[in-house]
């Protein structure tokens, strides 16, 4: 072997050991320097995209799936990822075309198949994921994924019993993975719940949650120290000042999807999703050092970036990327007329859902309840110190006034970012565009208000997330004003 090979491969191993681990920083630095030695080797740039797409850089995994493809075209396991890419980049006809390559190719690839399914429901397009469904019928001892796929759209279509049937075959079958089994109880989690089978329901969400270490927190003086007044002070915001860009910031399943898609509804309103980049120019250089320059030469990359993804005719573009909260003084001083939407919840309630989520490696400090607790007290900690110190306004919307009194709420998200109202803003849920949150199913609905107050079903399960959320847990934010 050669010694580049050599050390390729063993850059290769070093990469994939840390992407199992999930330290992906060091997982990207390993692989990039095993794809420079080794620049047409399939599977490093394979596990390269994976990354990219673990740390929010789909359009980069987009661009490298792309060569990975061009030098072996018929590989489903290389056009499944470039169709998951794809979806997160936004390009739903892309995808859909993709992984009809992959499919003529292996008609009975499980995890595209799977893959197709969820992306019609993601779209709400319940009739076409069934066709997908129905046709993999005759296939003999079908993959675990075509089995969870049938069992989220039972799930979606109101069968919780049917979807139980799929998942547990799931669950039995020796040959599925672990990843298969975790998303199968993940799943089963929500059928036993929507049976009102809550302590069942409870013990398989910790089963699916058991197994992978928390991941770390939130830690707030990081940014209370970092983002003082003082440097804000000494680093003015820009003069022109787009009001393009609209940021939804909350914790997870706190309703910043929801937000989103009432806004995006409105014809003057495009929606870039979870977009990485504000994010990745916080890591390219320390507050502490920043220029006004700096600054410009980000507003700038941002606004084209968002040109480049929505066109230049939508008036304003709903960025809703995870972790806002850290990025909130850099966003201030790159756009100080943009708008801010907090999105609030029951604190138990936001936490609790998000613990009955499979967020992945994405939201890792889902898996354990004291975490989530500590994970949102130190995010109101940091957006209060927001409120202290930034000259911009943040307007606060509670989840469970939006659903319980929803016309005036999304009267006033759109009178809040500068428009005329729209009616399309109530029938956000007859939306085309494809919803790839935790919160599709839901978005594909009437407004959803079944999910107040449901922590009280799974109250004795719950002490180490009550002990950690503190004096949180007795908020009630159906009756917060922001304050």
């Amino acid at each position: 072997m050669p010694r580049n090979t050599q050390k390729a491969a063993a850059y290769l191993k070093k990469g994939a050991d840390s992407m199992r681990a999930e330290q992906f920083g060091i997982a990207r630095t390993m692989l990039e320097k095993a794809l420079l030695l080794d620049k047409d080797n399939a599977e490093i740039m394979r596990r390269l995209a994976r990354v990219h797409m673990s740390t929010g850089r789909a359009d980069e995994a987009v661009e490298l799936l792309r060569r990975c493809v061009k030098r072996n075209p018929n590989h489903p396991d290389t056009l499944l990822l470039l169709a998951q890419a794809q979806r997160e980049t936004g390009d739903i006809g892309s995808m859909h075309d993709t992984l009809d390559k992959a499919l003529a190719r292996d008609p009975s690839h499980g995890a595209c198949l799977h893959a197709k399914a969820m992306g019609y429901i993601g779209s709400g397009k319940v009739d076409q994921a069934q066709e997908v469904i129905d046709a993999a019928a005759g296939i003999a001892n079908p993959h675990p994924l075509v089995l969870i796929a049938r069992g989220k759209l039972a799930r979606t279509q109101n069968r919780p019993s049917e979807a139980i049937e799929h998942l547990k075959a799931v669950l039995e079958d020796p040959g599925a993975l672990d990843r298969h089994q975790r998303s199968a109880r993940f799943e089963l989690g929500h059928c036993y719940d929507a049976l009102g089978a809550y302590d069942q329901a409870f013990e398989i969400f910790r089963r699916a949650n058991a197994g992978h270490e928390p991941g770390k927190i939130l830690h707030p003086e990081s940014v209370l120290n970092v983002w003082s007044g003082q440097l804000l002070d000494a680093l003015p915001p820009l003069d022109f000042g787009s009001q393009r860009p609209v940021f939804i910031v909350g914790m997870p399943r706190s309703g910043t999807t929801l937000t989103e898609q009432v806004l995006s509804a409105h014809p003057g309103v495009a929606g870039v999703g979870e977009c990485p980049l504000i994010a990745n120019q916080m890591l390219r250089k320390p507050p502490a050092s920043l220029t006004c320059e700096d600054v410009r030469r980000n507003a700038e990359e941002y606004l084209a970036f968002l040109e480049k993804r929505v066109g230049t005719g939508p008036e304003r573009v709903i960025d809703k990327h995870m972790g806002m909260e850290r990025t909130l003084g850099l966003i201030s001083r790159m756009f100080p007329r943009a708008k801010v939407i907090e999105c609030r919840r029951d604190p138990i309630d936001s936490c609790l859902s998000s613990y009955f989520q499979n967020f992945g490696s994405n939201v890792s400090y889902s898996r354990d309840l004291g975490q989530l607790g500590r994970q949102y007290v130190a995010h109101r900690r940091v957006m209060d110190h927001w409120r202290a110190v930034l000259e911009m306004e943040i307007l606060v919307s509670p989840y469970e006034q939006l659903v319980s009194d929803f016309e005036p709420g999304a009267r006033r998200l759109v009178e809040y970012i500068g428009l005329p109202f729209h009616e399309n803003c109530l029938r956000f849920h007859r939306s085309r565009d494809h919803v790839a949150t935790a919160s599709a199913v839901q978005v594909r609905s009437p407004i959803y208000r079944s999910s107040a107050q449901r922590w009280r079903n799974y109250e004795k399960h719950l002490g180490p997330l009550i002990d950690a959320l503190g004096p949180y847990a007795q908020t009630d934010s159906s009756i917060e004003q922001g304050a």
